[in-house]
């Protein structure tokens, strides 16, 4: 092992999550996976790692200490850390984003359940719950180079794009009732799905009262009888009762993962 690492704050919503767990999702066994897989991403390579290597994800307020020497990154300062035995760092989200993930050269050497190292916050499918005093074993040394020390500037866009969903007909104006105004984030986020503020929803002809459960993708728009569209994050469950009226094209769904409550975003055609 190449170095070890001791929980000493949790913060809130912290989880071990790496890419996701697929091919389970017919027996009811969600994906999981990191919220936002850009931000994951590129903190593990500022650390070497492949970009399946388990992280640490959390909504702020973590605080780690090295055990050894461990190599470390954070999105939140997007700074490759070295770290010495005792030496303390905080993982907070950026101003403008709701998740940051701490990255440790070696990947978090927890061991995989159903092919994944993420916690599935639904069913608790995969490593335990991270409590304070936890120790974590590091992975191997990926014997890779470090290419850079700095993570890029992340995109401000709040414009996200939309590819049809297979409900859409059900709605007078289609795409149009999503890309037609501005959306405010709801202070209901989590690792399931974002709520945003509610519109009304004209339905067509062929729209049903009632609909049963549907299969759910990562990034599907619901669209509840309240009129509130939620759009389906990492930890979403397998099938949902309301209708999907669009799907988040995958490159801009960490757009929404990161908006905070009262964030305004905006939908326009893939």
């Amino acid at each position: 092992m190449s170095g070890q690492l001791r929980i000493v704050e949790t913060g809130w919503s912290t989880t071990i999550q790496d890419r996701g767990r697929t091919g389970y999702a017919h027996l009811g066994v969600p994906t999981a996976g990191a919220v936002d897989a850009t931000a994951q991403a590129v903190v593990n390579r500022l650390v070497g790692n492949d970009e399946r290597a388990a992280t640490l994800e959390t909504a702020g307020g973590l605080l780690v200490q090295a055990i050894g020497p461990l190599v470390a990154a954070t999105s939140g300062d997007g700074v490759r850390h070295t770290l010495q035995p005792g030496d303390r760092l905080r993982v907070d989200p950026p101003s403008d984003g709701v998740w940051a993930y701490l990255a440790l050269r070696g990947g978090l050497g927890v061991e995989p359940v159903l092919g994944s190292r993420s916690h599935d916050t639904l069913s608790n499918v995969g490593p335990p719950a991270v409590h304070a005093g936890d120790e974590f074993d590091v992975g191997p040394d990926p014997q890779t180079g470090l290419a850079t020390d700095l993570a890029p500037v992340r995109p401000t866009s709040r414009i996200v794009r939309l590819w049809p969903g297979p409900r859409v007909e059900w709605f007078d104006r289609g795409l149009d009732a999503l890309t037609g105004r501005s959306w405010t984030v709801g202070s209901e986020v989590s690792r399931v799905g974002v709520r945003l503020s509610a519109a009304k929803f004209g339905r067509t002809r062929s729209a049903p009262e009632m609909m049963a459960s549907e299969g759910l993708v990562t990034g599907a728009i619901q669209i509840t009888p309240s009129g509130e569209p939620i759009v389906m994050l990492a930890n979403h469950p397998t099938t949902g009762g309301y209708p999907v009226i669009a799907v988040v094209e995958p490159d801009d769904l960490p757009i929404v993962a990161q908006s905070r409550p009262g964030t305004t975003i905006r939908f326009r055609p893939a």
